[in-house]
C-alpha cells in the first residue's frame, strides 16, 4: 500500500484496495503483510520471454496518527538471458497525519507523476503508453520513458473533498522538487496537474479521468524537457477507455503518441481484455501495435499474457 499516494498520486483512484492483507501479531496490532506475484509471457521482435516479472512484499503499520509502509521487490533473471536478478527496496516511508487534511511523509516514496501506475496490480494493461524510447538505443526495455518512479525525500500533502495539494522535496544530491494539484470536486471526475523540477530535466503531466457507470475514460498529456542539449526531449499523450463487460471481464482500449527529439515519432494502439478469476487471482492479454516515423526504429508488435496473484 502506497500511503503517500492516497491523496494525490495516480494510485489514489486506480489502485484496487487489498482487503486480504494478513494481520501479523495479535489482533489489533496494526501490522499487516500483503503483496503480489506477477507472472508474464511476452513476444516482440521474434523474442519470447516467460518469467516471474516481480514478487512484492508489503509491510504496513498504523498506530494513531503515525503509519509506516515498507515495500520490498524481488526479481528473477528473464528466461532470454537479458537481465539479472536481485532485490530492491521499492518504498520505505513514515507518515504523520495531523488530522486536519494535512500530512507529512518522509523516506523513499513514489512520484506524484503520471496517469499510468507503477505497480502492475494498478495497471489496466501490461505495457506503458510511452515506452518506445528504448528502441532508439541499445534495444527495447519496456520502461516508462517520461514519468519518474521513486526518490528519497519529504512531502507535505493536504486534501479535502474538493481538491488536494502536495509538495515533494528530494534529498538526493542532484534532486529537486515535485508539485501536485488534484481537483476532485465533481463526482467520479478527477483532474491532476503535476510538475517535477530536477537538475537534469523538467517533467509536466496533466490528466483527467471520468467514471460513467461501467466505463472509465481518461486522457493525458506529458512532457519531459532535458537540461542538456544533447539529450532529446520527450513528449507524449494518451487516451484510454476501460469497460467492465461483467463483474469479472473487462476490456481496455488505448491510443498513445510519443515524440522523442525532433525526428522520432511513435503511435501505439493497445487492446487488452482482462479477467478476475477470484478475489486474489486475475489475468490479462495485451496486443499492441506501433508505427514509427523512422522505419528503422519501428518497434515490433507486442503480445503479452500476464497473471497476477495478490495477498
Amino acid at each position: 500500500m502506497k500511503i503517500k499516494n492516497k491523496l494525490l498520486s495516480l494510485a489514489s483512484l486506480l489502485a484496487i484496495s487489498n482487503i486480504h492483507a494478513i494481520e501479523i501479531g495479535p489482533t489489533g496490532s496494526g501490522l499487516e503483510l500483503s503483496g503480489f506475484v506477477d507472472l508474464y509471457f511476452q513476444s516482440q521482435n521474434d523474442v519470447e520471454t516467460t518469467d516471474v516479472s516481480q514478487v512484492e512484499l508489503n509491510l504496513d503499520y498504523a498506530s494513531g496518527p503515525v503509519s509506516v509502509s515498507v515495500d520490498f521487490d524481488l526479481y528473477d533473471a528473464p528466461s532470454d538471458g537479458t537481465g539479472g536478478n536481485g532485490a530492491v527496496l521499492e518504498e520505505a516511508i513514515i507518515t504523520y497525519d495531523f488530522g486536519n487534511g494535512f500530512s507529512v511523509t518522509g523516506g523513499k516514496m513514489l512520484s506524484y507523476l503520471g496517469f499510468e501506475a507503477y505497480d502492475p496490480t494498478n495497471m489496466y494493461q501490461y505495457s506503458y503508453a510511452y515506452d518506445a524510447d528504448g528502441f532508439l538505443g541499445t534495444g527495447y526495455e519496456g520502461a516508462q520513458d517520461i514519468y519518474d518512479a521513486y526518490d528519497d525525500g519529504v512531502s507535505l500533502d493536504f486534501a479535502n473533498d474538493m481538491f488536494s495539494l502536495g509538495v515533494f522535496a528530494s534529498v538526493e544530491q542532484d534532486g529537486g522538487y515535485e508539485y501536485a494539484f488534484a481537483f476532485t470536486g465533481i463526482e467520479n471526475f478527477t483532474f491532476k496537474a503535476i510538475m517535477a523540477d530536477w537538475d537534469a530535466y523538467e517533467i509536466t503531466t496533466f490528466w483527467a479521468s471520468y467514471q460513467m457507470d461501467k466505463l472509465l475514460l481518461a486522457a493525458e498529456i506529458a512532457e519531459k524537457d532535458m537540461t542538456a542539449a544533447a539529450d532529446p526531449d520527450i513528449e507524449g499523450w494518451l487516451i484510454m477507455g476501460n469497460y467492465a463487460v461483467t463483474d469479472s471481464l473487462g476490456l481496455t482500449l488505448r491510443y498513445s503518441e510519443q515524440e522523442v527529439g525532433l525526428l522520432n515519432e511513435f503511435e501505439k494502439i493497445t487492446i487488452s481484455p482482462s479477467y478476475v478469476f477470484t478475489d486474489n487471482l486475475s489475468g490479462l492479454i495485451e496486443y499492441s501495435t506501433y508505427e514509427a516515423s523512422v522505419a528503422a526504429n519501428e518497434p515490433g508488435e507486442l503480445l503479452a499474457v500476464e497473471v497476477i496473484f495478490t495477498f
